[in-house]
């Protein structure tokens, strides 16, 4: 017998055909003798719904207050009649309306105020997964499984950083293990709410980007669950976008670390931030497909042998850009390296990579394009001193760029990769912009124009990884040699 978290995201819920099929997997792995934990996210688009409604109500515009709501409504109202009949129906209708009550009411508050905290926010975000955990539970007692509903809330308890909060892994071992296990025990299938939790003094609180993937994997570490499973609407972690290079395929296993640089670098299967409770239980994660439930997905683990294939996977940021810092005159550069990342860091900006001239005249920072304005304010206003009196140039900013990485945990010593991989990339004609690689040797990334992004990933691709046989041959040929 294993315990399993199993994590369902907004399009495996997105309907009520696959709401029941969600349920029956939960159905045919409980039966077979395990005991499941079950996450879930808000209705695929509902979450962007609320967000729609309350951007609505705090401009104050009534109407599309109200447009929004019908649509929340309406969503839900298509859903519920198909999986549910007689009481049932009525339960779970009733449940869903009281939510969206709420909603109504705060929606009614904030046209007048105009302006909410992120506290407070974070009352009303989760409300779509509120009606979810809501509806899933109540499938599975259709068909035949015995569950709970369990306000989230209850077992993940969190700092109090309102809009991304941190888990509070001690309490939230207490808690999660003082609800869950009983229900487990009771023979009971305990279905969560994903995204949110609760501080020590019982305020809601969200989990930010990825959260409701963190919350599998926080309650996952906190009840040392054999495995955690992410159900999603992909085949697994593949070796680059299908939708740019036909001939991806689904990797079967790869490992945390990996993981964690292919989901900072644009791959969007995993968020980073949720691979890492897991990863320091050692506990797997599967990536699996609930489309297609037959198919064995991805499986993250601590570590994998050596393989005669160096490369794993190549990814990229699209929009990003280059902003670059230089001197006029001698200064103490990694004072200002080291001024700029703290700063950056109280900021939560994500720098995809940074690269520094030999004569420590320059530094640049590629970035995601979203922040790319912040940043250079945030330069602008923490150098004023330097730049009003010439010890720092203006700063200078190459927009319509792209980040491409390519990562493989075998890259480490393997002669060869780097050679082979700007030799393709010269093959295209294309200039990189900038580049960097980690100590690990874990990934190599470098920047191009964006209008060439597609281009190269193709080439990279059919170089290092085609199952064609170009890839691999090529890779094999290199670890004989």
């Amino acid at each position: 017998m294993s315990l399993i978290v199993m994590k369902f995201g907004g399009t495996s819920v997105g309907n009520s055909e696959r709401i029941r099929q969600a349920a029956t997997i939960v159905k045919q792995h409980a039966q077979s003798g395990n005991d499941v934990v079950v996450v879930v996210s808000a209705l695929s688009q509902v979450t962007d719904l609320i967000l729609k409604v309350l951007n609505a109500a705090r401009l104050g515009n009534a109407s599309d207050v109200e447009e929004g709501l019908q649509q929340l409504s309406r969503r839900h109202e298509e859903v519920l009649p198909e999986l549910f009949q007689g009481e049932n129906l009525k339960g779970v209708s009733a449940a869903v309306e009281a939510t969206l009550k709420r909603l109504r009411e705060f929606c009614s508050a904030l046209v007048l105020l105009g302006s909410a905290t992120p506290q407070v926010m974070d009352m009303v975000l989760p409300l779509g997964e509120q009606m979810s955990a809501r509806m899933f539970a109540a499938c599975l007692d259709q068909i035949g499984v015995q569950a709970s509903c369990v306000d989230s809330g209850q077992v993940l308890i969190t700092d109090e950083e309102f809009g991304d909060a941190s888990p509070d892994m001690e309490c939230t071992r207490h808690h999660s293990r003082e609800v869950l296990l009983p229900c487990l025990k009771q023979g009971r299938i305990p279905v969560v709410m994903g995204y949110s939790g609760a501080t020590r003094t019982g305020l809601v609180t969200t989990l930010g980007r990825g959260g409701s993937d963190s919350s599998a994997t926080i309650l996952g570490a906190a009840l040392d669950a054999d495995e955690v499973w992410i159900w999603t609407d992909v085949d697994g972690v593949l070796t680059a976008d299908p939708r740019i290079c036909p001939d991806a395929v689904t990797l079967p296993e790869i490992t945390f670390a990996e993981a964690i640089e292919l989901s900072y670098y644009g791959a969007k299967v995993i968020h980073r931030k949720a691979i890492r409770p897991t990863m320091e239980r050692g506990i797997p994660v599967w990536i699996k497909n609930s489309f297609k439930p037959e198919l064995p997905g991805t499986k993250i683990v601590e570590a994998l042998p050596a393989s005669n294939h160096p490369v794993k996977a190549v990814t990229a940021v699209t929009q990003a850009s280059l902003v670059t810092l230089t001197t006029r005159r001698d200064v103490h550069f990694a004072e200002i390296f080291g001024r700029l990342f703290l700063r950056l860091g109280h900021e939560r900006i994500d720098v995809l990579f940074s690269t520094q001239s030999s004569s420590e005249d320059s530094l640049g920072l590629v970035l995601r394009e979203q922040d790319t304005e912040h940043v250079v304010h945030a330069i602008q206003r923490l150098f004023r001193t330097e730049l009003k009196h010439g010890v720092l140039n203006p700063v200078s900013v190459h927009r319509d760029i792209a980040v491409i990485a390519v990562l493989g945990s075998g890259m480490k010593g393997t002669c060869g990769i780097l050679g082979r991989l700007f030799s393709v990339v010269a093959r295209n004609n294309v200039s990189v912009i900038a580049v960097a690689q980690g100590a690990s040797e874990l990934n190599i990334c470098f920047a191009v124009a964006a209008s060439r992004v597609d281009d190269v990933l193709r080439a990279i691709h059919q170089e290092f990884l085609s199952p064609a046989g170009e890839g691999a041959q090529k890779q094999a040929a290199m670890q004989i040699h």
